[in-house]
Formats: C-alpha cells, sequence, structure tokens
C-alpha cells in the first residue's frame, strides 16, 4: 500500500496496478438509480429514432407504426 494524496491506494496483486476505491452502498444505490432512469430515457430516444427509420421509405398506407 501506499499513500497517495492523504489516501491510502491498495496495489491489485495480479496487475501491481492502484485498486479502486471503496464505494459506500449507498452510492451505488444512488448510481444504479441513475443509470436505470438514464437507461429508459435512451431506450425512448432509441425506439423513436428506430421507428423512424423503419417506416420513413414505407408508403403513406403501409407504416409498420402509423
Amino acid at each position: 500500500m501506499e499513500r497517495i494524496d492523504s489516501h491510502t491506494v491498495s496495489a491489485d496483486p495480479a496487475s501491481g496496478r492502484p485498486a479502486p476505491p471503496k464505494a459506500s452502498p449507498a452510492a451505488v444505490v444512488k448510481l444504479l438509480e441513475q443509470w436505470m432512469a438514464e437507461d429508459e430515457i435512451e431506450q425512448r430516444e432509441t425506439f423513436e429514432i428506430l421507428r423512424r427509420a423503419l417506416d420513413e421509405r414505407r408508403p403513406a398506407d403501409c407504416k409498420l407504426f402509423p
């Protein structure tokens, strides 16, 4: 272990690289909730792009998503 800027850093024995800092359980939960919220928004945006792309060259009376 070595000290960097008042933080103790553990090295990964296999690679010798510093191990990532440990996060509190509350921080992990907050991050997962943020990812889930972003995922929903991203999925909706992606679906809209896909929907438009699938319908753009189809005749008006043969749209997949009328």
